[in-house]
């Protein structure tokens, strides 16, 4: 895997590339929560899609990219300026369109972009999506902070997993040496305080996404509730849905095999 810090816009893009140098271009976009990061949240679906071009940044005010001071506090403010910055890091790529894998707060970018420039994505996966009316419980998410040590990142991950996962613990560990940076810390705080909140992908803008689009969502997800796929299977022109069934948040840990392999049909098969 190759790592290049670039560039894009006001702030610095760490990002991850692996993958076929000359495939097409796959952009991953990652969830939230402490100690979040590009590679950590995909990694175990990437050797599926070896094809692709795939690129992995950390998105701003997540892993190794820049942690702004100059945002206001706030969901809307920090999700505005993340759309820039990954819209400044397909022109620093020099990329006109990309495929996107979204997951979480990921799909939520990955609609954005959908919309505000179409004719730069090709076809898009949300994964365990937000940003539909569907509400989110993340409460184990913004109350990590309080007691921040190995149990509580243990707890947070295991709150979003339905099955055993093997090697999961070596997330635990890996999370949680992210989350206690302090900077990923009050960029973490800040994009989840009081303040102006993100748009909303309702059945208002919905039907005027015109890409191909694959829904995935694990049924027994109690972060964002399976209710959120089936929104968007209803309101998107051209969705697929999938739904895996024992199956919780972080779908990509829990069917990697079979989950790589549903995405990586859904971007090639005409």
């Amino acid at each position: 895997m190759r790592i290049d810090e670039l560039t894009t816009g006001s702030d610095t893009t760490h990002l991850s590339t692996c993958g076929d140098d000359d495939g097409e271009p796959l952009l991953f976009l990652h969830g939230t929560g402490p100690g979040a990061t590009g590679s950590q949240a995909f990694r175990p679906i990437l050797p599926a899609l070896d094809g692709f071009r795939c690129l992995v940044p950390d998105l701003v005010g997540f892993g190794r990219s820049s942690h702004p001071e100059d945002v206001a506090i706030g969901p809307g403010p920090w999700f505005a300026r993340r759309v820039d910055a990954v819209l400044a890091l397909l022109d620093v790529l020099g990329l006109h369109r990309v495929h996107l894998v979204g997951h979480s707060y990921g799909a939520r970018l990955a609609l954005e972009l959908a919309l505000r420039v179409p004719e730069r994505v090709g076809r898009v996966v949300l994964m365990a999506a937000g940003g539909t009316p569907v509400k989110p419980n993340l409460t184990t998410l913004t109350d990590f902070y309080r007691t921040p040590d190995e149990a509580g990142m243990r707890t947070l991950v295991e709150v979003q997993l339905s099955r055993d996962v093997p090697d999961i613990e070596d997330v635990v560990v890996q999370r949680l040496a992210v989350a206690l940076r302090p900077e990923v810390r009050r960029s973490f705080q800040a994009a989840t305080g009081a303040g102006d909140p993100m748009p909303i992908y309702d059945e208002t803008v919905l039907p005027g996404v015109p890409h191909r689009v694959l829904a995935v969502h694990g049924k027994d997800d109690a972060t964002i509730t399976v209710d959120a796929s089936l929104f968007l299977a209803e309101h998107l022109r051209r969705s697929d849905l999938h739904l895996f069934a024992d199956c919780g948040h972080l779908l990509q840990f829990e069917v990697p095999t079979r989950l790589g392999a549903l995405v990586h049909d859904f971007l090639t098969v005409p």
